[in-house]
């Protein structure tokens, strides 16, 4: 395992929340995620579908170093995962899963996540180079649904991601998640980050 992919595992399964920051503007984005890693989430999700995604991972990356892990998702195509990887990206986080970019973000050295929800999904995102399945969305189907499948796929962990919030967030753990992807649900609104709703959730995956 290279070393960035062993950073971003660490700073996932230590944390266990990965913040996603879907288009954020550019004067939100540096005082959100400040504050996000000042709490202790310190995996940071810049989504790449707006023009500048790479710019704002470079952004991060510089600004944070090995204080923090930053990648992409939304990632669809060979030519994002390139990308992402040059701006120092440490990981990458596909919807669904794309056998060549995920083949690719593997090769180069980044932590590689792509979206399952079925058995059939899982098996092709494993021979394929996942290092952790995003199950993707998360609710619905639901706890319930990773429950009864996590314990067949052992040899890698989920991440739930996609309708969690601080009230469901623990089900997902007790279900077999170790970590879970948040966005507005776990800091509110990009312009005006409710810190108490941050504080909350890291408390949360903080009890295991």
């Amino acid at each position: 395992m290279t070393e960035l992919r062993a950073h971003a595992l660490r700073c996932l399964t230590e944390d266990r929340i990965m913040a996603v920051l879907r288009q954020i503007p550019r004067e939100q984005l540096v005082p959100l995620a400040d504050q996000l890693v000042a709490a202790g989430v310190r995996s940071l999700e810049v989504t790449h579908d707006y023009e500048r995604a790479t710019d704002d991972v470079a952004l991060l990356v510089e600004r944070f170093g090995a204080d923090a892990s930053v990648g992409v998702g939304t990632t669809w195509t060979v030519a994002q995962a390139e990308s992402a990887a040059a701006a120092g990206a440490t990981f990458c986080v596909l919807p669904g899963i794309d056998e060549p970019t995920a083949r690719r973000s593997a090769e180069l050295g980044m932590l590689t996540l792509p979206g399952v929800q079925s058995p059939a999904e899982i098996q092709r995102a494993i021979t394929s180079g996942a290092d952790v399945l995003k199950f993707f969305p998360a609710d619905p189907p639901g706890p319930a649904w990773l429950a009864q499948v996590a314990p067949a796929y052992a040899q890698r962990p989920f991440m739930a991601t996609g309708g969690v919030t601080v009230d469901n967030m623990w089900a997902f753990f007790d279900a077999g998640a170790i970590a879970v992807g948040m966005g507005d649900s776990l800091f509110g609104s990009a312009a005006a980050p409710d810190g108490d709703l941050i504080a909350e959730a890291v408390r949360i995956a903080r009890r295991g």
